[in-house]
């Protein structure tokens, strides 16, 4: 079993700043995530962690998904003028 790389929501946006110098996703992005449930997290104390793994697979997925459902977009705007 892998250990979780667990951070506060500050320290991901941080590290997510440090393997993409140039990401869109911000701080406020991430905590609003985490608070509509989209991005789970863990409660100590009054901190919120969030597992780093989770988040850089998520964020991996949705660009997967986005991608998929533009290129289905493209061909349904396609088809229906043939």
């Amino acid at each position: 079993m892998q250990t979780p790389i667990m951070r506060t929501i500050p320290e991901a946006a941080a590290e997510l700043k440090r393997l993409d110098k140039n990401t869109a996703i911000t701080l406020c992005a991430l905590r609003r995530m985490v608070k509509t449930g989209e991005l789970p997290s863990v409660a100590i104390a009054s901190k919120r962690l969030v597992n780093m793994n989770q988040l850089l697979e998520m964020l991996d997925g949705q660009a997967a998904s986005r991608d998929e459902q533009d290129a289905g977009d493209a061909r349904s705007i396609a088809g229906g003028r043939a």
